[in-house]
């Protein structure tokens, strides 16, 4: 289920994302920029012309992947100075319409010539910065015509995002800046609860990508107002009763639907991360809940669900804190002996991090505890390769072994 798209020169350049994706009828599956590498339960990717990343069909099933990606930017001095000609390969970015009004290059020319855009880079710049100054965004679709681009351009002056990327990578073609229309989705709204962004049809987005050959990458330009691109969050008790419902949703999914050995193993830290948070947005659904304590008092019905909402949820949570995090049962009927390997090494990397010891990235995990000159570092860390990368289980006796050791660990700092 791994497989690998491309290279990255450092590991820690690459950002991990998790992806839940609802029943769509696409194959395309989302990512942020320059996917290196996909894991999921897929029989394969594919990988088009435009880097886009294509599977299987989920037309009624949803599906959890995923990606790895490595969307670090060239230096923007490095772009400037980048006037190296496009390849072959690259000439169809440079495509132009048959016919199309001439003035949208009289006014490509003039944007450029006004910024003393003297290279590729502040060329885009210019038109993008111009794009969102002189225009306004409107989700009516008011430009028409045998010639919709030059109409938007020169009469409605207002549009969506696909008229404003269209209009960019047709300004800058014209003036032989290789360019191309991306479509697909900003990032959503961040839910608190569930420790993640929420992307809605309502975030889909277009923008525009210029090559840049010197580095061989695609730089992004989003010439669309900033009306056109923030989705105001909701707010009150309903908005907030809406991202708990949601995070709940995102955890029965993550740890019981698509629950793999991976996520087993690191299951016990990052759910306790989740009920704190879900916890403390309880607490400010709370303090909403009182300013609006008198509203559900005239509106008894209406007032008494949402009411009984609240209380359990609040009774739910108070059952979490009394038996503790680790004695919930996500899986019913298989008995979790084996200990977090996530859980437990993370402890010895605090334990170690405490003592002014820290990993570097070129560092495997023997490497560090080899440098840390202590025998029982050592031996949590070879426990922790056998169960992370050897799909291998930790017995009884080891798991209270190591439970002794990073104890020792804890104390000795503390005496220190």
């Amino acid at each position: 289920g791994f497989f690998q798209l491309g290279t990255t020169e450092a590991l820690h350049r690459l950002t991990t994302q998790t992806v839940f994706l609802e029943p769509i009828d696409s194959a395309v599956l989302f990512a942020a920029p320059r996917a290196v590498a996909v894991q999921g339960d897929f029989p394969f990717i594919r990988v088009d012309a435009e880097s886009s990343l294509q599977s299987r069909h989920h037309d009624f099933d949803r599906i959890i992947y995923k990606v790895f990606s490595d969307f670090t930017e060239a230096d923007v001095a490095a772009l400037r100075k980048d006037m190296r000609p496009y390849s072959a390969t690259f000439i169809r970015y440079l495509q132009l319409p048959p016919r199309f009004d001439s003035r949208i290059t009289d006014l490509a020319h003039t944007m450029i010539v006004s910024a003393d855009a003297r290279n590729r880079y502040d060329a885009a710049k210019a038109i993008e910065s111009r794009l969102r100054s002189d225009y306004a965004y409107s989700l009516q679709m008011k430009a028409s015509g045998p010639d919709p681009l030059a109409d938007f351009l020169f009469n409605v002056r207002a549009g969506h995002c696909e008229y404003f990327s269209t209009a960019m990578a047709v300004m800058l073609r014209t003036h032989g800046v290789a360019a191309r229309v991306v479509n697909g989705f900003l990032p959503g709204e961040y839910n608190e609860a569930a420790g993640a962004f929420t992307v809605r049809q309502s975030d889909a987005h277009s923008w525009v990508e210029v090559y840049f050959p010197e580095t061989n990458s695609w730089v992004t330009f989003d010439p669309t107002p900033a009306a056109g691109r923030i989705e105001p969050e909701g707010s009150g008790l309903a908005a907030q009763l809406g991202k708990y419902a949601e995070a709940l949703e995102l955890i029965w999914f993550q740890y019981v639907v698509g629950y793999d050995k991976q996520e087993q193993r690191s299951l016990a830290t990052s759910f306790h991360d989740r009920v704190v948070a879900f916890q403390r947005l309880v607490t400010d659904g709370l303090y909403h809940f009182k300013k609006i304590f008198s509203v559900i008092w005239r509106r008894p019905i209406a007032g008494v669900a949402g009411a009984g909402l609240l209380v359990m949820t609040v009774l739910l949570l108070l059952r979490v804190r009394q038996i503790g995090w680790r004695g919930l049962k996500i899986s019913p009927g298989k008995e979790h002996s084996e200990r977090s390997a996530i859980e437990f090494y993370e402890r010895l990397t605090r334990s170690l991090a405490r003592r002014g010891m820290k990993r570097s990235p070129d560092q495997t995990p023997l490497e560090f505890a080899a440098t840390a000159g202590l025998s029982d570092a050592t031996a949590i860390t070879s426990a922790y390769n056998r169960v992370r990368y050897g799909d291998d289980r930790l017995s009884r006796l080891e798991q209270k072994e190591i439970e002794e050791m990073l104890l020792r660990l804890e104390r000795s700092r503390q005496e220190i």
